[in-house]
């Protein structure tokens, strides 16, 4: 009774095969991702452009609203609300600016825009800052957890500092 103590050799024929195989797999994804990321880049032109035409159409429509509020604020008539910065206390607005500071980007934007404007749904908030939809409920989170935000009844304000 004889024992081999070797033990078999893998075969080079199928190990090539198996990675034959496997290198055509991958190669059938990665152009299965190519198209599917030329589709989504289509997709986003499109969309910008749309969003482009858009905003081509409503600026002037923008621009009036401003012109509108800017009138009924010089009247005086319920002008000041409680998250207007306008009149704001020095302290409470430097606390916001070390908030905008610190988060930065659309989050510092979001504040501002609540500052100047007051509660807003989110939808209002994504037109006033100008941002892409699905970047509202992200900004929205980070604001809620940073515990600066009040959220009622659909609208958004920030907490009083």
């Amino acid at each position: 009774m004889s024992l081999s103590i070797l033990s078999p050799l893998p075969d080079p024929a199928k190990k090539l095969r198996d990675l034959e195989q496997e290198n055509y797999r991958l190669r059938e994804q990665l152009s299965d991702k190519e198209d599917e990321l030329r589709r989504e880049r289509v997709k986003t032109a499109t969309i910008e452009r749309g969003v482009s035409r858009l905003r081509e159409a409503l600026t002037p429509v923008y621009s009036g609203l401003q012109m509108v509020f800017g009138e009924i604020e010089a009247t005086g008539v319920g002008s000041t609300t409680a998250s207007s910065s306008d009149g704001m206390d020095p302290r409470v607005k430097a606390a916001w600016d070390n908030w905008k500071d610190k988060l930065g980007g659309l989050p510092a934007r979001f504040i501002d825009a609540l500052m100047v404007h007051g509660p807003m749904t989110q939808t209002q908030l994504r037109i006033a800052v100008g941002c892409a939809a699905g970047s509202v409920a992200g900004v929205v989170c980070t604001l809620n957890k940073a515990q600066l935000i009040n959220k009622s009844g659909g609208r958004i304000s920030l907490k009083e500092l």
